[in-house]
């Protein structure tokens, strides 16, 4: 466009400096009239667009402007929102410290409950216990001996079911302090030490371990507790239906610093429906007298306090196992 408008003025400047006649002044005007004629084309041409430019940039500035204003407004509704949502958010943080005062308050003052309950209730059972074996010595009645038998077992079930919660409430406060100490010589010791079950002598006891007598870093009571609340169950659990020995079998396995303790049965068939259950305080998966429902429960419990697991693999009619897994101690990690 300005090329243009500099060749017409060009050629006006040149011919004003030429000495034309008439008639070439009349020839080199046409010319120069039709060249500001196309010129002036362009420019209402251009006129035009740039109107229709304005006018939409005019509304785009419009626009601009409203949602400018809009952006503003929203601006304004999200910070008093924000204040709403801060005030409710401080509200509800508040009311979570609070219930959760409450609840550390509550969960200490059931513990004091069940602690004292328990012991309290412990004294009267034993006395019992003892006027049952003292009646048993000189009641002779068969029938009054029978009855004394059940009262007897009844108060045993009741006094072991007391001394399991009591148990339960120490290990739930208890800081595990780890040692070092032969994990196959204490699970030999522990399977000793449950010779009192009345199935014990029906069972035959065997260890596998893939790196032999190795020493394990753990609280070792707390071990203790899950190896013998698992053998426990175990043993308590082996199907008498059948007039057979019946077997308990351990696999030791060490990955790097952590150990997986494989324990597999003959017993009784745990419906898989009841998977999710077993380790529930109090449930049983069959009405045993010896049984209280708490020994994989507190197995469970003490697990976790080791940072450790335990999980039901499968039970069938001729083999039930479970898997113990188990890290070496690390002190950094607390456990309350």
């Amino acid at each position: 466009m300005f090329e243009k408008e500099q060749r017409v003025a060009e050629q006006a400047q040149l011919i004003l400096n030429k000495n034309l006649n008439a008639e070439e002044w009349k020839t080199a005007y046409a010319h120069l009239a039709l060249d500001y004629a196309d010129l002036l084309a362009d420019m209402k041409f251009l006129t035009k667009i740039s109107d229709r430019l304005h006018n939409k940039l005019s509304l785009i500035n419009e626009q601009v402007i409203k949602h400018s204003k809009e952006l503003e407004d929203a601006k304004k509704l999200i910070s008093i929102q924000n204040k709403k949502l801060k005030t409710k958010v401080n509200e509800r943080t508040s009311d979570v410290r609070n219930a959760y005062s409450q609840l550390l308050a509550t969960h200490s003052e059931l513990d004091q409950f069940v602690y004292r309950a328990s012991h309290d209730l412990k004294g009267p059972i034993v006395r019992l216990l003892g006027l049952c074996q003292v009646a048993n010595i000189e009641v002779k009645d068969i029938i009054a001996r029978e009855y004394l038998e059940r009262i007897g077992q009844t108060s045993s079930e009741m006094n072991n079911i007391l001394e399991n919660l009591l148990y339960i409430n120490i290990l739930k406060n208890e800081i595990a302090e780890p040692s070092t100490f032969s994990i196959v010589l204490e699970i030999e010791q522990v399977y000793k030490n449950l010779n009192f079950l009345s199935n014990y002598s029906k069972t035959n006891f065997n260890i596998e371990s893939e790196v032999g007598q190795f020493n394990f870093y753990t609280d070792i009571d707390i071990f203790k507790t899950i190896i013998k609340n698992l053998l426990e169950f175990a043993i308590k659990h082996i199907d008498i239906k059948e007039n057979k020995q019946s077997y308990i079998q351990m696999q030791i396995f060490q990955k790097l610093k952590d150990v997986e303790i494989i324990i597999s049965y003959d017993g009784i068939e745990i419906p898989t429906s009841n998977y999710h259950l077993i380790f529930n305080l109090f449930h049983k998966i069959a009405n045993l007298s010896e049984s209280t429902g708490t020994e994989l429960y507190t197995t469970q419990l003490a697990a976790y306090k080791l940072h450790g697991s335990v999980i039901l693999l499968e039970s069938t009619s001729e083999k039930t196992t479970f898997s113990l897994h188990l890290p070496f101690f690390d002190k950094k990690m607390a456990v309350k």
